[in-house]
């Protein structure tokens, strides 16, 4: 893409004759229209010295006298140098409104501050980058005296901001309020895809953590409560018994203080009082006069507790703790390492020791060719070898072009990206040896990954079928979160595929990928969600449809005969429901939509022997386990994986913050 040489200047009152530096706001591409390019790439003329006064960064930048590259381009990678008008300019990958508001903040001028979510984050994480500590100040004082940027709402896109830029206090603020919305994937909608997975993971870790602090405050609170005596309204009709309130309302409360530990979004006044208003209402266990509460100053002794323990845990607030208090000083700390900045999952980094020969049987004299991994082991090979193997190796052999420059004895060296272990498994898989595949499941995909990498279709075949004949087999619904997602990063269909099928014996939700999240890219995570939502349907039509044609089921009997109201089954009613089974089926879908949990054998078994005993029906009350097998779950087995087998993962697609 064409970029666009001819700059505008910001103008006043950064248009001075005399500056002696010139910012640049980031390349604007061709295709942008005329009447944006001021938002876009723009000249800032401004002066050294307010430069190196506000930022450590800028003063190692500006004492670098030559106007080529900066030598510390290594340390600065995203600035360059440039000149224009014979003036030193420095290339910027900040947009123009962030360059105006940072540059106000150090100049005896009015500030332009942030107004939106977007623009705020990314002045702060340009403040934070420069080094200017007294600008950040300056905005987050400001913000914190005006009305609040980021709500309940956005909290968790304003988090993801935050953490991808490193903004650890934000980060926090944000987290903390996301603790009132409910941690499901609806709840997050496609913004999901805009988090990485180390966001996600820290993200949850901070509700675990959260979570026992409510757990603590509301200790402190049933703890002030106690069995409601002091709690009630009183009136003047009151009789002298009515002073004890009995059993039931302290009960309530905590039924609704139960609640709270696994989801602090129900912590809301309506839902208090929905908890707290009894059918027929409390009264008095003597003369059963009712017995009214304040419940508003009740949930606000709640709500009081809950927020100062949430609060007292939180780092870098001004609470002192006590010296005893271990928990909270405990949760202090996993809260703080959270919002550390965190990298991705990533490939092996180059290494900078002196290389080594990796041995038998990759050192043969006649080779003709070194691959150097990134960890600096040489392998020994052949270049037939690899062309056979390889469309990408064959190309590299044949296409004309300068040899590599790097040689051993003559021999030419060729440096890859990938780790000695990975090409050793790779060329094991290629060379006529016994084939080593890695007993990890990551090692395992990042070598088929490679094989797709270097279009080796053959070895990829090779090492897919050594994959599958091992038993106990690699991929596993317990690790199935973790496959599909380091799968889906390495655009792996086939396994992603095959890990999202073993995921469907697991809940979807948070809690269940839990540790893994870290593997999964929120992009990733919603596309698997959306995979569980299709199997749903596909299952619920495929029973809707055997309920319709008897496909599958032994002749009726008189007990078994007769309409079905499927929104009438529940676990607990199975048995007087005529065709109990479908209800039964049907209710097994929502939660983990596989076709072998659905039709679990011994969960069967255990409601048919309750319809046995329940009902008189004729053909179900001899315990034959041959037909409960073959002919019904077997059925319904069958059918429910033919249907969800046609469903697949949605293509990936790149989505941005933007």
């Amino acid at each position: 893409m064409a970029l666009v040489c001819d700059y505008l200047d910001f103008g006043s009152p950064f248009n001075d004759s005399d500056a002696d530096v010139i910012l640049r706001s980031r390349p604007v591409p061709a295709d942008v229209p005329l009447e944006e390019i001021r938002t876009t790439a723009t000249h800032f003329r401004v002066h050294k010295l307010f430069l190196i006064k506000a930022s450590s960064v800028f003063e190692r930048l500006l004492s670098e006298t030559s106007s080529s590259q900066s030598p510390n381009h290594d340390k600065e990678p995203n600035i360059r140098r440039d000149s224009y008008d014979d003036l030193l300019v420095l290339c910027l990958s900040e947009d123009c409104d962030t360059l105006h508001s940072l540059l106000t903040a150090i100049y005896p001028t009015d500030v332009n501050y942030p107004r939106t979510l977007e623009a705020m984050m990314k002045t702060y994480a340009a403040a934070k980058k420069y080094c200017m500590s007294s600008v950040l100040t300056l905005f987050r004082t400001y913000r914190s005296g005006v009305g609040p940027v980021v709500t309940t709402e956005n909290a968790f896109r304003a988090y993801l901001f935050a953490f991808n830029e490193g903004l650890r206090e934000e980060a926090l603020e944000a987290a903390r309020l996301t603790l009132t919305l409910p941690q499901t994937f609806e709840t997050y909608g496609k913004d999901l895809c805009n988090a990485s997975g180390p966001a996600l993971q820290a993200l949850w870790k901070h509700r675990q953590a959260s979570l026992r602090a409510v757990e603590m405050g509301i200790r402190a609170c049933v703890l002030e409560v106690g069995d409601l005596r002091g709690w009630r309204n009183s009136s003047p009709r009151d009789k002298s018994c009515c002073a004890e309130p009995g059993t039931r309302p302290r009960d309530q409360f905590l039924t609704f203080t139960r609640r709270l530990v696994a989801d602090l979004s129900l912590m809301n006044f309506s839902n208090f009082i929905e908890t707290m208003s009894a059918p027929g209402g409390f009264k008095c266990p003597s003369c059963k006069a009712p017995v009214r509460f304040d419940l508003f100053r009740l949930f606000s002794c709640l709500e009081r507790h809950v927020n100062d323990s949430i609060e007292r845990a939180s780092p870098g607030l001004p609470y002192r703790l006590p010296a005893a208090d271990d928990e909270l000083l405990q949760m202090r700390g996993e809260l703080l390492s959270l919002f550390d900045p965190a990298e991705e999952v990533a490939d092996a980094r180059p290494s900078r020791e002196e290389p080594r020969k990796f041995g038998k049987p990759f050192d043969r004299l006649d080779a003709d060719l070194i691959i150097r991994s990134c960890d600096q082991v040489d392998f020994h090979v052949h270049k037939v070898v690899l062309g056979i193997a390889s469309v990408v190796f064959e190309d590299m052999f044949t296409a004309p072009g300068p040899p590599p420059h790097e040689k051993e004895q003559g021999v030419p060296i060729i440096t890859l990206t990938e780790d000695s272990k990975t090409l050793h498994h790779l060329l094991t898989a290629i060379y006529p040896v016994d084939p080593i595949i890695s007993g990890t499941i990551e090692d395992a995909l990042f070598l088929l990954a490679t094989c797709q990498k270097y279009e080796m279709d053959s070895t990829a075949y090779c090492v897919r079928s050594l994959l599958k004949e091992r038993k106990p087999p690699l991929v596993t619904v317990l690790n199935s979160f973790r496959a599909y997602g380091i799968a889906s990063r390495y655009h792996l269909k086939e396994e992603a595929l095959l890990a999202a099928r073993l995921t469907l014996e697991r809940p979807m939700n948070f809690n269940a990928c839990s540790e893994d999240l870290r593997f999964i890219s929120g992009a990733d995570l919603f596309r698997l969600w959306g995979y569980h939502n299709e199997c749903i349907k596909a299952a619920k039509n495929c029973i809707g449809q055997m309920k319709k044609h008897g496909d599958g089921f032994p002749p009726l009997s008189k007990s078994c005969s007769g309409p079905v109201n499927i929104g009438r089954y529940d676990t607990e009613a199975l048995q007087s429901v005529p065709r109990w089974w479908h209800g039964y089926f049907f209710n097994r879908v929502a939660d983990r939509p596989s076709p072998k949990t659905i039709t679990d054998r011994p969960g069967f078994e255990r409601a048919l022997a309750g319809h046995r005993s329940a009902s008189s029906c004729v053909a179900c009350l001899q315990p034959d386990d041959t037909r409960v097998d073959n002919t019904i779950c077997a059925a319904f087995e069958a059918k429910l994986r033919a249907a969800i087998n046609q469903v697949s993962v949605s293509p990936r697609r790149p989505v941005g913050l933007g």
